[in-house]
């Protein structure tokens, strides 16, 4: 059986998870493809080694990702070319960005028909709500165009042979809007270990390596939705009245720059260290006192499930989808609202009061969070969809 992945740019876990199915696929056996949809340089492109066959399409320009419809077709009558030419038995499409993508190309003369999953890993209901206009006019038509959208998503959801969902609040999400599939399956993504032995930061080895020093770590992108401003001015509070305590932040992104100046309006740019972003997060992780995430939206943060496998607990805000659910399942972290500098600031008070635990959930992290078991789910999901050819 040939099974194609259609992936999204290399950002974010869904990269990361995907190439962990494609691994554990090609080892089963199955012939595995992938279609990396990208606008970043290729040395940024998640590897899929395992892959048999790795297809990168070179996506240019801001309008693809903020929706441009226009170029969306276009790039959906690429992506019908490169599928008919890889006759795959089934695709996985992972994201509701890529499983819209494909539905359109299906509509272009020649097309390959072939039945298609669709993998959602993110809470695209609140992506496409980030950054409303403020201008009137420009408002209605964003309005619109997002209500056309939406129908568009929909109609592909519903198209699909079958959806897997990264964590149950997520299938709610879409079940309150009128989701309503044949054929769901709720997948944890994999707690991932790390790629690389590549030694930590000299100045956060420093910092972990005294024992004054607290530490806390943060592992995100520099975007809106991750909300670092919110972050760093709860830990500029904190740091008033207590001076031994550190914040390493994991990543890249376009907001970087302006979070570093933040930190420096702040008095903070000497206990917050910019690390960029490292192939080996979880040896960060297992040092610190807890692992922080303020977005305002997420799917099911990977960030978390990787803190508790590392031992360490976590700080998450309790956004629409992902936090509240790892905490509630795996019993443990610290869930508080999102966009409030008080009560991070309190909750990271908390924690440097109290002495450090280490987290054992080893079994619940095995059984759920596993790679092995998220390959499995998928693989059954694969079996039904080809045996009843629907």
């Amino acid at each position: 059986m040939h099974i194609c992945h259609i992936v999204l740019n290399n950002i974010g876990g869904a990269p990361k998870v995907a190439d962990s199915l494609i691994s554990s696929q090609s080892k089963a056996g199955y012939e595995v493809s992938t279609v990396v949809l990208t606008v970043l340089e290729p040395q940024w492109i998640v590897s899929f080694k395992a892959a048999k066959t790795v297809i990168v399409m070179k996506v240019a320009g801001t309008l693809f990702i903020i929706g441009g419809i226009i170029h969306q077709i276009w790039v959906a009558i690429k992506l019908s070319r490169v599928i008919a030419e890889q006759k795959p038995d089934i695709l996985v499409c992972h994201t509701a960005f890529i499983t819209k993508l494909f539905y359109l190309s299906k509509f272009i003369p020649g097309s390959f028909s072939v039945p298609y999953i669709s993998y959602i890993h993110s809470d695209y209901i609140s992506e496409s709500h980030v950054e409303r206009k403020k201008n009137p006019i420009s408002a209605l038509i964003q309005n619109l165009f997002i209500s056309l959208v939406s129908k568009i998503d929909m109609l592909a959801f519903q198209q699909a042979s079958g959806l897997i969902f990264v964590c149950n609040s997520l299938y709610q999400r879409f079940a309150n809007i009128g989701l309503n599939h044949h054929r769901i399956v709720i997948s944890y993504n994999p707690a991932i270990d790390d790629i690389s032995n590549q030694p930590l930061h000299p100045t956060a080895t420093s910092w972990f390596n005294n024992s004054q020093l607290i530490t806390f770590v943060c592992a995100s992108r520099f975007h809106h939705q991750k909300d670092h401003k919110t972050l760093l001015k709860a830990f500029a509070k904190v740091s008033q009245n207590h001076l031994n305590i550190r914040l390493i932040l994991l990543g890249e992104g376009d907001l970087e720059t302006e979070m570093q100046a933040l930190a420096k309006f702040l008095a903070i740019d000497e206990i917050v260290l910019f690390a960029g972003s490292v192939l080996n997060p979880r040896a960060y992780f297992s040092l610190s006192r807890a692992v922080i995430l303020a977005s305002h939206f997420e799917g099911l943060p990977l960030v978390l499930v990787e803190a508790v496998a590392s031992g360490v607990t976590f700080i998450a805000t309790d956004c629409p989808v992902g936090p509240r659910e790892i905490s509630e399942v795996l019993k443990c972290g610290t869930i508080i609202p999102p966009s409030n500098v008080d009560a991070l600031a309190e909750a990271i008070i908390n924690h440097v009061k109290t002495p450090q635990d280490k987290i054992e959930c080893s079994e619940q992290i095995a059984q759920l969070f596993s790679a092995a078991s998220c390959a499995e789910r998928l693989e059954i999901l694969i079996e039904q969809v080809i045996s009843k050819g629907v």
